[in-house]
């Protein structure tokens, strides 16, 4: 099973079990967090499958989870609005969306001081 980091994404190889202390080799974030958790499920209660689980607020920051075991966390990067919005423009044979077609940046403007 592919295990990868949240953060960046890089190939994370550990051999034995995940300490709470233990880092990414690549960009040092925490991999004993919820977000890298193989039992992660954002539709899930209190997005955990296990139901025995204590609830963690903090998904992204190290825990004290006896349940834990690392996953694939790179999977649950967020992507952004114009890379999901290129995926379907692709699906459908349109080309990538323009640059200045982001809304936040219409709406930064909408707000900007003059």
């Amino acid at each position: 099973m592919p295990t990868s980091c949240h953060a960046c994404g890089a190939a994370v190889r550990i051999d034995g079990p995940v300490g709470r202390r233990t880092t990414c080799p690549e960009c040092d974030s925490d991999l004993h967090a919820c977000i890298n958790c193989r039992h992660y499920d954002e539709s899930s209660a209190h997005e955990c499958r296990e139901p025995h689980a204590e609830h963690i607020v903090d998904k992204i920051a190290s825990n004290a989870c006896d349940l834990f075991q690392l996953g694939d966390g790179a999977s649950r990067r967020r992507k952004s609005s114009r890379a999901a919005r290129d995926q379907l423009g692709a699906l459908f044979g349109e080309g990538p969306a323009p640059a200045d077609d982001d809304p936040r940046d219409a709406l930064e403007a909408l707000f900007r001081k003059k």
